[in-house]
């Protein structure tokens, strides 16, 4: 399979071309190296790179680069990692994670050898007898040996197609005393293009069930998989090229000699720190499994590839290898410009064991670290300023020498060697860090905080290495997993290259959303990357596909959409094969000039003796890497949900959890995510979003997700006015502010007011902030995808203040709602500009005001041009007029529509008004004829569109029913996906 070139190196020869042992169902390499191999380009990171395209086929979502990198942090935090500094403001409100909670991933592996996703319990889970088990692999002495007995077949296949295939089967049946199978499929011609997909059934009552598939678009396909002995099984290929093949199919069995002793599961969380007390012993990684995958197999965690312990580290490292040592820790100011030849030095006395780092503010430059031998350990540059990402650079490495203390030095010179011009730097920090095995990193408050630490640093992790196997394994068992070891989340950074999978139409084919759906309903979310094939149609790939999981779209820094990130358009719900929408945020992925930093793995068939210190960092770009941060914030967001929600939307302990709080922790995120088509405008890549007003952009879904606020909407209750401030200088401002109220019968009204600007670049602001007020029904999203529940809307556009009514009928129920407000643009400013926007936010509940509603339409999905008639019905508490509120992309056939007076365009929609008003303490019902989009392409036309709420202007303010807000979704061409 063809590669995405990406660079970046610090030492090519750290990992010589480690090979990747076993196979795996649909797994790919990373789509480069994570170690620097022979003939690789040894570039400085942050170089300006190529990519070259990526075949059809499943594979992880990164854009690889290698080296180490970091922020520098102590008394400035502006000098750390930009995924410490929007972290910090979840920590800050009392949440880092949980070490009795666990986080998860299926992918290449982790590094529980690396400080920052280590140690490891020792706990190692197991399949046997359809149970999930529990063992500790150091205290058993088994061997995997072939047994002798083999499979052969082979034949012919084709011609296929593209979209449906032509498949090819061989049964057979284990021999006894077997107990693993490891087969191959290769083929002729083996071009390209000439892909086949492999894949393993199991013959169960009568009908064959699918155990594992390979589809990496790489010739061989290949896999490893337990198997029972004495069973009917059968191999199955698929073929969708216009051409005829030759295969062949061969099987090795093996058996595992010896005795394996198993435990009991409340040994998952028997260790010190399992409380909260935690130290630097306190176990991070709580469980492994590994179902055999071309990553290779092992009995401890390990990582074949590096991805799985990037995106380890993105979600959950505990950051303990890079914690500053606040007390050496020094802060420059040069302000200088400097021309070729000239440098800064800065030297750092650096115990052994520990590391260096640097990290500077300014443009054109290089930042370097030299050894005490003076070899160059590290270096970075910033080649070509770029406004879509953070202006400071960040070298560090780890010491080089045995024993004692030594002296290494930081350099900053212009960029570009030779050639170079001139550079200016503003400000530098230098320092050493701590001894990882005597801080805590950013797993507790209070001390000082790591240079690369995750977003949930507290929160156990569990590694599930492979990619589809594990996950089939994951959904098989979910209630297991989700009770031994108190998972909340698990990552998905996988899933198919190249637009629409191969064999998968749009997820249904395949077993994988099936499995999610099972994920959840064991109480466990699934977040997964949308793909990085710079097209919409990726989205439509399992694993991100699945209705219940959140799929995640890769950002720069301030916001942009990157380039290489997929979209979503139709998919097809594996159940009822309704259609709905993809993707679901945004979350930071980096771009090929800004990467993200995150965890390197060690080498994992080599000894820790007997390689280099395993606590070094690397960078990669990618869908792969969103994903995590999102992963991340859902475990701290659940673990708010847990402790500190009201009734009415907290969570259970893991083991109860079910598929209706997996969606409610979903729509949480959704609900408080940002819309960013002004306030990201000059950042977006390849993919610029529109303007939803709440509703789902086909690339970047409900928008960039925002864990402070999601954290705030479940925990903090809001009552009268308060402050409330958000902003565009990021990671520091807020983009939203939430929380919650507690109503019945009456009208929930919300209201927003500006006040006024502050920051260095207020003076940019050409006028008053737009700010997007939003009241969602918090306990009941929409039930099958989780999207959130809209009960009313409005917005400051055009002035400095918004009111947001929502009326529950006489009978209704106490529930919860959230309350948003959402910064979506500051006319003159955009992200990274130093502008602070203030206003006042309030909140009453009226008891004596009622209205209640209904609307009924011809139903769900519509193609485009296709007529929907809307049937809505008022009851309010005092007559007044009627609207409702109409997508904007859509028609309202006014000729054909009797009860409609007027259509008006505002705030991105449109709002019908009747002519007939609503009377009081009756039923006044409405009907009126709207029109699916059909001018535009494909793409544009499919999408999720919002309807309502319904509102009654009630004593001058518009009054919405809870309950009548509905999403539609139009397939641009046709409903036959």
């Amino acid at each position: 399979m063809p590669t995405v070139g990406v660079g970046m190196t610090h030492d090519p020869n750290l990992d010589e071309n480690e090979p990747i042992d076993g196979a795996d169902e649909r797994e790919a390499a990373d789509a480069s190296r994570d170690e620097a191999t022979p003939g690789s380009l040894d570039l400085t990171r942050r170089t300006v790179l190529k990519t070259t395209g990526v075949a059809a086929g499943a594979g992880l979502f990164g854009l690889g680069a290698t080296g180490s990198a970091a922020a520098a942090s102590g008394v400035n935090q502006n000098f750390v990692n930009w995924r410490v500094r929007e972290a910090s403001k979840i920590w800050e409100r009392g949440y880092r994670g949980r070490p009795d909670r666990s986080i998860s991933l299926t992918d290449s592996g982790l590094s529980p050898r690396h400080p920052d996703e280590g140690p490891w319990n020792g706990i190692t889970a197991l399949i046997r007898n359809g149970e999930v088990k529990l063992t500790r692999p150091a205290q058993n002495d088994t061997e995997r040996v072939k047994t002798g007995d083999t499979e052969s077949f082979s034949g012919t296949a084709g011609p296929g197609t593209f979209a449906t295939g032509e498949e090819f089967y061989h049964e057979f049946t284990t021999p006894s005393g077997v107990e693993e199978l490891d087969a191959t499929l290769s083929w002729s011609p083996s071009e390209p293009a000439n892909d086949l997909e492999f894949g393993l059934d199991r013959l169960v009552d009568g009908e064959y069930e699918r155990v594992v598939t390979a589809a990496t678009a790489s010739e061989p396909e290949t896999f490893s998989v337990a198997v029972e002995p004495d069973h009917q099984y059968r191999f199955v290929g698929e073929h969708y090229l216009n051409v005829t093949s030759t295969y062949e199919i061969s099987g090795t069995y093996f058996a595992i000699q010896g005795d394996v002793t198993f435990v009991d599961d409340s040994e998952a969380f028997d260790f010190a720190g399992a409380d909260g007390d935690v130290t630097a012993d306190t176990p991070k990684t709580i469980g492994w499994y590994d179902a055999g995958s071309r990553y290779g197999s092992f009995e401890k965690p390990r990582d074949g590839n590096g991805h799985g312990s990037h995106v380890t580290g993105i979600m959950g490292g505990s950051g303990r290898a890079s914690t500053l040592d606040a007390d050496a820790f020094e802060e420059h100011e040069p302000h200088a410009v400097l021309a070729a030849g000239d440098f800064l030095d800065y030297e750092v006395d650096a115990k052994a064991g520990t590391g260096v780092f640097g990290s500077a503010y300014g443009d054109a430059i290089e930042l370097s670290i030299e050894g005490p031998n003076g070899k160059e350990l590290d270096s970075t540059s910033i080649v070509i300023g770029d406004g879509s990402e953070v202006d400071n650079i960040i070298v560090e490495a780890p010491t080089v020498h045995d024993a004692g203390t030594a002296t290494y030095t930081v350099y900053v010179r212009p960029a570009g060697g030779e050639t170079a011009s001139t550079g200016r730097v503003d400000r530098v920090g230098v320092g050493p860090f701590l001894d990882p095995d005597s801080t805590t990193g950013d797993r507790t408050a209070g001390g000082p905080p790591s240079l690369h630490g995750g977003v949930a640093p507290n929160q156990s992790l569990v590694g599930l290495q492979g990619l589809s196997g594990p996950t089939e394994d994951l959904g098989d068992h979910a209630e297991e997993f989700a009770d031994i070891f108190n998972m909340r989340a698990v990552n998905m950074s996988w899933g198919y290259r190249g637009g629409l999978p191969l064999g998968a139409a749009g997820g249904t084919l395949g077993t994988i959303p099936a499995s999610i759906k099972d994920i959840a309903r064991g109480g466990i979310l699934t977040c997964a990357a949308a793909g990085n094939s710079a097209t919409p149609l990726n989205g439509n790939g399992a694993p991100a596909v699945a209705d219940e999981a959140i799929s995640v779209v890769a950002t720069g820094n301030l916001d942009g959409i990157a380039g290489y990130s997929s979209g979503g358009v139709g998919a097809i719900d594996e159940d009822d094969r309704d259609t709905y929408m993809k993707p679901d945020v945004t979350a930071p992925g980096g771009t090929l000039t800004d990467l993200i930093d995150a965890v390197r793995r060690g080498l994992p068939n080599t000894a820790e003796s007997e390689q280099d210190a395993i606590r070094e960092y690397t960078l990669k770009a990618g869908t792969s890497m969103a994903s995590p941060f999102t992963t991340g914030t859902a475990g701290l967001v659940a673990n708010a949900m847990e402790a500190d929600a009201p009734a009415g939307i907290s969570l259970p302990e893991p083991a109860n959890t079910d598929l209706d709080d997996v969606l409610r922790l979903k729509s949480t995120l959704l609900a408080t995510a940002s819309e960013t088509v002004f306030t990201a405008a000059p950042y977006h890549r390849a993919h610029a979003p529109t303007y939803e007003f709440g509703g789902r952009d086909p690339y970047e879904g409900y928008g960039r997700v925002n864990g402070d606020a999601a954290v705030d909407a479940v925990t903090r209750e809001l009552s009268g006015t308060t402050s409330e401030t958000v902003g565009l200088n990021l990671p520091e401002d807020s983009r939203a502010v939430a929380g919650h109220v507690t109503a019945g019968p009456g009208t929930l009204t919300a209201s927003v007011e500006f006040d006024y600007y502050s920051g260095g670049n207020k003076g940019s602001a050409e006028d008053d902030p737009q700010l997007d007020l939003f009241i969602y029904d918090a306990a009941n999203p929409e039930p099958e995808t989780g999207e959130p529940n809209i009960v009313a809307r409005a917005t400051t556009l055009g002035g400095d203040s918004a009111t947001a009514n929502a009326s529950f009928g006489r009978d209704a129920a106490e529930s919860v709602y959230y309350v948003v407000a959402k910064l979506t643009n500051v006319p003159g400013g955009v992200n990274g500009d130093d502008i602070q926007a203030h206003f006042d936010l309030s909140v009453d509940v009226e008891p004596g005001v009622f209205v209640s509603g209904t609307r009924t339409d011809d139903g769900a999905v519509f193609t485009a041009g296709q007529t929907n008639e809307m049937n809505l019905t008022v009851n309010p508490s005092s007559a007044g007029p009627v609207r409702d509120t109409v997508p904007s992309e859509w028609d309202v056939l006014t000729d054909f529509s009797d009860d409609v007076e007027r259509v008006e365009e505002a705030n991105g929609v449109q709002y019908v008004y009747f002519t007939e008003k609503a009377a009081a303490d009756t039923t006044n019902e409405y009907t009126y004829l709207v029109e699916a989009p059909k001018d535009g392409t494909v793409v544009s036309d499919t999408g999720r569109y919002q309807f309502g709420p319904i509102e009654v202007e009630i004593n001058g303010e518009w009054t919405a029913p809870a309950g009548t807000s509905e999403t539609n979704t139009v397939v641009g061409l046709s409903t036959d996906l």
